[in-house]
């Protein structure tokens, strides 16, 4: 494995970050999944160093938060998302709803589930900033920055782990040549990140762990029912809900313990 472009690569493709350009080989693009988590810790690191500014207005603040992810990936995930709400909003058969996915139309349904989203999103990361801010959460918009890698190890395992809906596509493309060592290094980036959270506040990290866990369990339960396995969309709705479920997790705890 070429470390270096395989990172290059995971860069260029899970974000916005300007890598430098050279000739993809196969051998290094089916590794570029192991280090998506690496474009969640450059989220987090933006996030914390964000976090400083904690003298802003609590909106503010939220805004410039809620935007760190967004301007990083470009939104490269949120079109999974979108894609994976209008697929299961048409009740269709399986084949029919992998069909739909790969529509690069719009539907209705997308849309909704995308103003949902950023309504529930931004409602729990301004209850985050409030307590941070105001002191009653000490740690918490740094957990919020930690979840980014955590999230997106966990996404990178599941999608070498569980079948694949297809063999052909992006997600089959990028994991289905994956090996032991990208898993191992996938498993070694979820644990660095679970102990840097447990070290700054273990109750979050547990709760939150656990409300991940659980959210593992209905993803794959929904993908398999729906389209019969994974793909890349729902590697992208994966990441997407994954972070909301920890940021309303985190402003839950936020209300009932001082974290």
């Amino acid at each position: 494995m070429n470390v270096i472009k395989s990172i290059a690569i995971a860069f260029s493709m899970y974000s916005r970050i300007p890598m430098p350009t050279f000739k993809w080989e196969d051998q290094d693009y089916k590794h570029a999944i192991s280090f998506l988590p690496l474009v969640g810790a450059v989220i987090g690191i933006l996030v914390t160093v964000a976090a400083f500014f904690k003298e802003l207005p609590v909106f503010v603040l939220t805004v410039i938060l809620a935007l760190i992810p967004l301007v990083i990936t470009g939104g490269f995930h949120l079109d999974g998302f979108m894609d994976v709400t209008d697929a299961r909003s048409s009740f269709a058969e399986k084949e029919k709803s992998l069909e739909i996915m790969e529509d690069p139309h719009i539907g209705a349904f997308a849309v909704i589930g995308l103003v949902k989203l950023a309504l529930a999103w931004g409602g729990a990361l301004y209850m985050v900033v409030d307590s941070f801010s105001t002191g009653r959460g000490r740690i918490g918009v740094y957990c919020y920055g930690i979840s980014f890698m955590a999230v997106r190890a966990l996404c990178g395992l599941w999608s070498i782990l569980l079948t694949k809906a297809k063999d052909s596509g992006m997600l089959s493309r990028e994991a289905g040549g994956a090996e032991t060592c990208d898993i191992m290094l996938l498993m070694a980036q979820l644990v660095f990140a679970m102990a840097t959270w447990a070290f700054a506040d273990l109750v979050s990290c547990l709760v939150c762990l656990g409300a991940l866990g659980l959210f593992s369990v209905y993803y794959w339960r929904m993908c398999k029912k729906r389209f019969g396995g994974v793909t890349g969309d729902t590697a992208g709705y994966f990441v997407t809900m994954g972070e909301l479920v920890v940021l309303v997790a985190l402003a839950a705890l936020g209300l009932v313990v001082r974290f």
